[in-house]
């Protein structure tokens, strides 16, 4: 590279410890300037990446949703080193003033080894992410080095350029540096106010790219794969955890390299079923299109292991018996529940006692069954009326039929009987956001599972459990659920346009937290839709290919809030045909509401935060109205692209 730089400009950069062979500009606009700026979208929050310690990090949702900072640096341009030192107090000031900050190594010739030295040398006390193939810097577009990011929780980037104005252009340092404009972005976006977006023009060592269109030139498992698999994959796929087999080693992903590159290209894996974009969720699952296109590349490559040298640390997962943590109570069925090899499925409910000596708010639930290969679904329940217990006691075989007794619980304030949550195969852990918990009274209860047994043709024994972690600081938000849905269903053997449609008059202000839509083999669709009183409408979940194996409870990125007068709206289309191979009538008959799997459901499960306590049994009697009302809907059902967003 050949360098023309007069004396005086070289006396300003070695002020500026900036010397050749390095490249060093200036975005395109003026030297220095604040430009108004209309702001990019980032589609980064929520994207799961692997860091220099070998940690897996979800973006922006790591320590409950907060804005981000992203910090893109350099381990050998001396102006990203100039500002090293200070960066540990920049850090702390974002995560003072609720934001997460990350430093981003990226760039097509950078090692893990560099990158690591670089950490250690400088002693960051924040997250380093290693983007080993541009995948987040291609998303981004960065120019130089160092250059940030400020990114709110919409995924709009607030603030994009330097650091402060230190160096007014290449080659010329300030003696006094008089605008911090990366400190200025963090405290705006920690203020209540929606801040327009902002841009300086960053100074520093040309960002070394990659190309758009085009691989890195050898893709490997050290470099390429592993980070891929570690942050999207092994949560489950590792010995001890659900999934069926581990992806957690070399050996283990490069016998299924074909495998991985065919799943994920018809997105199989990872298993999310929300259509993106419509509605904005926690722990959305998704691969990019550079991700996807990496793993083929390698397959086809041979799957290489790659150099020693572009090795992360192995990533240390928490203790695979719970995912939550530690919980703080835990309760298991008083004794194994006998499931035969054949036969009808089982519906049943347990009761498992417990006493409390002070309230409790409910912060994280995880549900293990006991035998996975027979446990279809569980709901979960707290009871202090004592009926569960009563109807339990009624004879000597463990828990009691749904059938014949029916749903012992309802929300209308007249039981002391609620739900808590549920479980179906691959659902993660359901965790509550910061400061929110659902209440447990003191006193002595009940936990009741409702749990329907798929049999699988070999006899076996149950005995599932439940972890309860308690919130460990005030709760500000308590959370209620609740169910719309309709039991008028008559699907039409061979037809797969059947619609149904649900309506909820919201009659007091809500926040909702989560939806999770319920159809049984015959489901294929689900929309829901909030409208507001102003008439804008807010999308809630799409849920465009529905599998009955893979149930989420899609936990909304924000709470959403809807005053009184709003609706939510929600509709689900069956698939009642021979060419559904899900269906366990053949050949197709007409399908009525029922609880067993030959039969359907059309539900929409919420929770929700009353913005007044007193207006529950207003809140919950309306969402009752909606199984009494007629479900038929003769308009179009609408798309992302027919709503009158905000």
């Amino acid at each position: 590279m050949h360098c023309r730089l007069t004396a005086i400009m070289a006396h300003f950069l070695a002020l500026a410890i900036l010397v050749c062979p390095f490249d060093v500009a200036t975005g395109d606009t003026a030297y220095g300037s604040h430009d108004a700026w209309s702001g990019q979208v980032a589609q980064v929050y929520g994207t799961r990446v692997v860091d220099l310690d070998g940690a897996v990090h979800r973006i922006g949702t790591d320590a409950g949703v907060r804005p981000v900072v992203l910090l893109f640096m350099n381990a050998f341009c001396p102006v990203s080193n100039r500002y090293a030192p200070e960066l540990n107090d920049l850090a702390t000031l974002a995560d003072a003033l609720g934001a997460s900050f990350y430093g981003v190594m990226s760039g097509p010739y950078l090692t893990v080894g560099e990158a690591r030295n670089f950490v250690d040398d400088h002693g960051f006390d924040f997250p380093v992410i290693f983007d080993p193939s541009g995948d987040l810097a291609l998303r981004l577009n960065p120019v130089v080095t160092p250059e940030a990011f400020v990114i709110d929780t919409g995924d709009e980037v607030i603030y994009r350029g330097r650091i402060d104005d230190r160096f007014e252009a290449i080659g010329v340092l300030r003696n006094q540096i008089t605008s911090h404009d990366l400190k200025d972005a963090i405290a705006m976006v920690g203020a209540d106010d929606d801040p327009l977006p902002v841009s300086t023009t960053p100074v520093g060592c040309v960002f070394e790219g990659w190309d758009a269109d085009r691989l890195p030139e050898s893709v490997t498992y050290n470099r390429d794969i592993a980070p891929l698999l570690t942050a999207n994959c092994t949560e489950c796929h590792r010995d001890g955890s659900v999934a069926p087999f581990p992806l957690d080693t070399f050996v283990d992903a490069r016998r299924r390299a074909r495998m991985l590159a065919f799943v994920t290209r018809e997105q199989i894996m990872p298993p999310w079923r929300a259509v993106e974009g419509f509605g904005a969720f926690r722990d959305e699952r998704h691969l990019s299109n550079r991700q996807i296109a990496l793993l083929a590349a390698w397959a086809e490559a041979g799957a290489p292991l790659g150099d020693e040298a572009d090795a992360l640390p192995e990533t240390v997962w928490p203790d695979p018996e719970w995912r939550i943590g530690e919980p703080d109570l835990v309760l298991e069925m008083e004794e194994p529940f006998a499931i035969p090899a054949t036969g009808p499925d089982i519906y049943r409910y347990f009761v498992i006692p417990f006493e409390l000596f002070e309230e409790h708010g409910i912060r994280a639930i995880e549900f293990q069954p006991g035998d996975e290969s027979v446990v279809h679904h569980a709901n979960l329940f707290v009871d202090y009326s004592g009926a569960a217990r009563r109807e339990d006691a009624k004879d000597d075989i463990p828990g009691f039929s749904v059938f014949g007794t029916g749903n012992f619980f309802d929300y209308s304030g007249e039981q002391e009987t609620w739900g808590i949550g549920g479980w179906t195969p691959g659902v993660d852990p359901y965790v509550l956001p910061d400061k929110h918990a659902m209440w447990l009274p003191a006193g002595a209860g009940d936990i009741v599972f409702e749990i329907h047994y798929h049999l699988s043709g070999k006899a076996t024994e149950d005995r599932s459990r439940i972890g309860l972690r308690f919130a460990d600081e005030p709760v500000a938000h308590w959370v209620d659920g609740l169910v719309i849905g309709t039991q008028q269903l008559a699907i039409p053997p061979e037809s797969d346009t059947y619609w149904r449609h649900v309506r909820m008059e919201v009659p007091a202000s809500i926040r909702l937290i989560d939806i999770l839509p319920h159809m049984h083999y015959l489901g294929a669709e689900a929309r829901a839709i909030a409208t507001l009183p102003d008439g804008t409408q807010v999308p809630l979940v799409h849920v465009e290919e529905w599998d009955l194996r893979w149930q989420n409870i899609y936990t909304f990125r924000e709470p959403i809030h809807l005053p009184a007068g709003s609706t939510i709206d929600g509709w689900i289309r069956f698939n009642n045909t021979s060419h559904n191979p899900y269906n366990p009538t053949l050949p197709p008959k007409t399908v009525t509401w029922g609880w067993g799997s030959d039969e359907e459901m059309m539900e929409f499960w919420i929770s929700f935060v009353l913005d007044d306590w007193r207006q529950r049994d207003r809140v919950i009697n309306a969402s009752w109205n909606t199984w009494s009302e007629d479900p038929r809907w003769d308009g179009p059902v609408p798309d992302l692209a027919d709503l009158n967003l905000p």
